[in-house]
């Protein structure tokens, strides 16, 4: 899931004959035009064929998913972060001030006439009343008319794939990896967020990148190598919409560095109090040899944005990158096909109706119960993973034991109002649910994205698997596991 790309033989003759081949999943790469000289060496035979093609296949595979690789991807993202350098930065992001952000346009500032939105960081110093004001333009409609038509006209073009892999690598591993105090600082600052919560976060989508880099590299290699696969970029001279969702801002550099991989022009609309953050992502890139205009940032996630703006991008753009409710994910694509743009390629990470299920096993259990909580308690309820319904065996526990069982646990984790306080679990923040909340009738059942969770006797609450993102299965053995699970 990680990776954004896909690997696929060179030729149609080698890839039929070699269908049994395991490539992995997420790489993007194409047939090479004029590749009959360079293989050759493996037309002899049918066999030979599949057996070089496999050969290669699997170096590309090791390259990218071995454990090997997969151990140095996880160190490098789970790295120790300077806490000390977070707390200081924590403290410049939350400093008492008003101020006026420029928003950039294609190199240009947004005119002095532009609708202004005004916001506050979401918390302060101690857990106090914010102190920082920040005012930034939004833009019109006649701005994004303007920067996806200049940059057609333009035909402003993603640096080709040696170049860009150098310059993103650059950026992954001094500007992200290489400052992950000032990140960390920034999401709990803007999230707002638990330390905690904000260097999952980081860990996460620095992971996700590196994954996506090192597939990138590898398929590079193997063109010079095996000349079996070569990187394919199927957004060459295109545009796509990035919108990050409300809960997790570093997604949006996730799916930007995925979407330049694969050739696109971005166009990352945020929400406001994220623009800061995400601003110095677009300053850092260009700091790296990210040529001006690929990535474009600008505020418009919000409620004074004039809807036009927003239905102008989808009108226009070649894909949607999205991630958010699969309600509102709906709606942007249904959108764009109203408008006309029936050719918009869409992709999301959407939320989903998530459950715990207890099989054979009392929600009284230390590890049932802290599990269970914390599923509907982690970075404040608001994960696409978040616990909504805990499904117990009616034979072992009632509703009120369950409900007793995980206020219980609860106490385990430390809550707080203080963003610098990097001992707490959960920042509680004003219109937030300020502690669990385990509901024992089934009527109005959602995704709560909240403190919340849903307690009922098995079978009672009809909900598959494909619904959710996160169904995690609590029982004594792996068998007793599986029973009742299906597809």
């Amino acid at each position: 899931q990680g990776s954004s790309f896909q690997v696929a033989p060179m030729k149609p003759r080698a890839r039929a004959l070699a269908r049994g081949a395991q490539l992995f999943a997420g790489l993007v790469a194409h047939p090479s035009h004029g590749s009959l000289g360079r293989l050759g060496r493996f037309r002899g035979t049918a066999t030979a064929t599949v057996s070089a093609l496999g050969a290669a296949s699997q170096r590309l595979r090791d390259a990218v998913k071995s454990k090997e690789v997969t151990a140095q991807i996880a160190a490098e993202a789970d790295a120790p972060i300077n806490r000390s350098a977070v707390l200081e930065r924590l403290g410049q992001e939350l400093r008492e001030s008003d101020e006026t952000m420029e928003v950039m346009l294609l190199g240009n500032p947004l005119p002095s006439d532009r609708k202004m939105v005004t916001f506050q960081t979401p918390t302060a110093p101690e857990g106090g009343s914010p102190k920082r004001t920040v005012h930034v333009a939004l833009p019109n409609v006649e701005d994004i008319s303007k920067v996806i038509s200049e940059r057609r006209e333009q035909k402003l073009a993603v640096p080709k794939a040696d170049e860009l892999v150098k310059i993103l690598d650059k950026y992954l591993s001094e500007e992200f990896l290489g400052k992950s105090a000032e990140h960390v600082a920034m999401l709990t600052a803007w999230g707002p967020k638990a330390i905690a919560d904000s260097e999952g976060e980081f860990c996460e989508v620095a992971a996700l990148m590196r994954l996506s880099l090192t597939a990138y590299q590898a398929t590079l290699q193997a063109n010079t190598s095996d000349f079996q696969f070569e990187v394919a970029r199927a957004g060459e001279g295109r545009d796509c919409l990035v919108m990050p969702p409300s809960n997790f801002a570093l997604l949006g550099i996730k799916d930007t560095f995925h979407m330049l991989l694969k050739g696109f022009r971005v166009l990352l609309v945020v929400q406001p109090r994220f623009f800061p953050h995400f601003r110095e992502i677009q300053l850092s890139l260009s700091s790296c040899g990210l040529p001006d205009g690929l990535v474009e940032v600008l505020p418009g996630i919000t409620p004074e944005a004039d809807p036009a703006v927003l239905h102008e991008a989808l009108k226009h753009v070649d894909r949607l990158q999205f991630t958010g409710s699969s309600q509102m994910f709906k709606g942007l694509v249904l959108k764009a096909i109203e408008l006309g743009n029936t050719r918009m390629e869409h992709a999301g990470e959407v939320s989903g109706l998530n459950k715990v299920r207890l099989n054979g096993v009392s929600a009284s259990h230390p590890a049932v119960a802290r599990g269970t909580a914390w599923a509907a308690m982690a970075n404040n309820g608001e994960l696409c993973t978040s616990a909504s319904l805990v499904e117990f065996d009616p034979a072992l526990d009632t509703v009120e034991s369950v409900k007793g069982a995980l206020l219980e646990a609860e106490a385990a984790f430390k809550a707080g109002r203080d963003p610098a306080d990097d001992s707490l679990d959960i920042l509680l923040r004003d219109g937030k649910a300020q502690q669990l909340e385990v509901k024992t009738e089934k009527e109005g059942f959602r995704e709560w994205w909240e403190k919340t969770i849903l307690a009922s006797p098995q079978e009672q609450v009809k909900l598959q698997t494909n619904q959710s993102l996160g169904h995690c299965i609590y029982a004594p053995s792996i068998e007793k596991a599986l029973e009742g699970v299906t597809e």
